[in-house]
């Protein structure tokens, strides 16, 4: 297929996305390590009324952390984070693998179907991901919200549909290449 600027700059884009996730996750995993190091400033700071009046606009109410819940509250908060950055990664790797494998094949490879599934996969699986961390928040804040992004899930339901499309494609091109 033939490559063209939009083609080439999404691509670009996906891979920077990449690099971008995976340098958050790092990043994350040494927050991480930094918060279980220094968990007793943390929790002092949390008792002070600069935390609170700090913190008043937040997913989480302020006022109900404490010290008690504020490093598995920070423990949760970073393993989602990283999950989420690690399956975001992954889906920009995907959509970048994709422009660059159509550069010299047909868009409907086995290859690409493969990971357009795969795309679809990851989308569902980020509001459960997040779903599920709100559970486990609720069991250290009992005033949690639990809610779950319906477009996300549609999302990942279009892009396995796509899937089927392209896999379709991909058996069509076979048999066509079969004739000839």
């Amino acid at each position: 297929m033939k490559s063209s600027k939009l083609r080439n700059f999404t691509a670009g884009f996906a891979k920077f996305m990449e690099v971008v996730a995976w340098i958050g996750d790092g990043l994350m995993a040494v927050c991480l390590i930094i918060s279980l190091i220094f968990s007793n400033k943390i929790k002092e700071f949390v008792e002070t009324k600069e935390f609170t009046d700090g913190f008043k606009v937040s997913i989480i109410d302020a006022t109900l952390v404490n010290s008690s819940n504020i490093i598995p509250l920070i423990i949760c908060g970073a393993i989602l984070a990283m999950v989420l950055l690690t399956l975001t990664a992954l889906m920009f790797r995907n959509v970048n693998l994709i422009f660059k494998t159509t550069n010299q094949e047909s868009p409907f490879a086995a290859v690409n179907v493969k990971r357009v599934q795969q795309i679809g996969y990851i989308a569902i699986s980020l509001p459960i991901v997040k779903l599920v961390a709100n559970v486990i928040a609720g069991l250290f804040i009992q005033d949690t919200v639990i809610s779950v992004e319906l477009s996300e899930v549609l999302f990942g339901l279009i892009i396995l549909c796509l899937a089927q499309y392209f896999a379709y494609g991909a058996s069509l091109e076979k048999d066509v290449n079969g004739l000839l």
